[in-house]
């Protein structure tokens, strides 16, 4: 089961509320959605994490793309809902909060007066499960030495801040005929025959499958994105707008390009309008960082991925001893709870 379609209204409607001609929609943004061991999570709780998260992560611009609002309001009801079963947990083995809620806000970025009830319990979580991990016995593991540098050295790009990136793709629409289960295993199959091909030939070889499979503009030009370009070469962190504001490239597209870190590196994305393979052809300029700060950075990550897959393991086990439940009564989906983790994992994902 997935928000409807009025929660998007909801949150829209509430984050741009200016006048008490929206008193019908504040009344509906009261509405329970899921209930946690008992606990409520309403719909209002829902619009303010996602307000939290446009602040944090779009500096407080709305996202005009529906997909991306949406996208916004699915993972801002799993975070809810994780910080419930967090704090439950906590109560249970008898930890409580380190009280340093003002710290937490002051990293945040929000105002004392911005922090409603509910996003004081979510901005704590973090710390909770950390400490729920070590009431348990099985504390959170420091990457060593060894793991940071091997991280560093097989990621090297990735510490090359405003590096360019040359990107090709192949995108495969969806259709009536090649549903997108089908055209996800097929672009699954299409990068590890890519994968297989030596380095020096893999360029080449994925710019001839381009012309060959591609259904997009792009095509022609070996999959080349920026094929009209004098400079082919595009910032990892190039602004997806159009004049107008609109997305260039489907959102989750642009999250994989963000991705790619090394030349011969692939990755897939799939959004509402098909699959798009993605793939790194070259990266050059930036700024090589020095390693003791690229170590402190691999460290985040490393320390960031454990927690991560600990959350999710952590996530599976208390589930199964907790109450959790749609408005209607059916049992939320447990794999709804690991399936985004927010704050977003980080650093590469390959």
């Amino acid at each position: 089961m997935r928000l409807q379609n009025v929660l998007l209204t909801a949150v829209v409607a509430v984050m741009l509320w200016c006048s008490a001609a929206a008193a019908g929609q504040q009344q509906l943004a009261h509405a329970i959605f899921v209930k946690v061991n008992g606990q409520t999570i309403t719909q209002e709780q829902v619009v303010e994490v996602v307000q939290y998260i446009v602040k944090r992560e779009f500096n407080g611009v709305i996202p005009e793309d529906e997909e991306v609002l949406d996208n916004l309001q699915d993972a801002a009801l799993r975070d809810l809902v994780r910080c419930l079963l967090i704090h439950d947990e906590a109560r249970r083995v008898g930890v409580r909060p380190r009280g340093n809620e003002k710290f937490l806000m002051q990293r945040a970025g929000l105002k004392q007066e911005e922090v409603t009830p509910i996003l004081r319990k979510l901005l704590v979580a973090d710390d909770m499960f950390e400490d729920i991990m070590m009431a348990s016995g099985t504390p959170l593991r420091d990457p060593s030495p060894r793991e940071i540098r091997d991280f560093y050295e097989e990621n090297r790009e990735e510490f090359r801040p405003n590096a360019f990136i040359i990107v090709r793709t192949i995108f495969l629409p969806i259709t009536d005929r090649e549903p997108q289960a089908y055209l996800k295993a097929q672009g699954e199959e299409l990068l590890r025959q890519i994968a297989a091909v030596p380095m020096p030939q893999r360029n080449e070889a994925f710019g001839r499958l381009a012309v060959e499979r591609s259904q997009d503009i792009f095509a022609r030009y070996g999959g080349l994105l920026t094929a009209d370009a004098e400079d082919p070469y595009i910032p990892k962190n190039f602004s997806n707008q159009n004049p107008d504001g609109s997305p260039i490239f489907p959102p989750i597209m642009v999250e994989e390009i963000r991705k790619l870190n090394r030349p011969g590196e692939g990755r897939l994305a799939v959004s509402a309008e098909g699959v798009h393979l993605l793939y790194c052809d070259d990266v050059q300029g930036g700024q090589e960082m020095s390693r003791q700060e690229a170590y402190r950075i691999a460290e985040f990550i490393l320390k960031e991925r454990d927690r991560n897959a600990r959350l999710r393991q952590w996530l599976n086990e208390v589930y199964d001893r907790s109450d959790v439940r749609w408005h209607d009564g059916t049992d939320f989906d447990k794999d709804l709870l690991t399936k985004i983790l927010l704050p977003s994992e980080v650093g590469p994902q390959s």
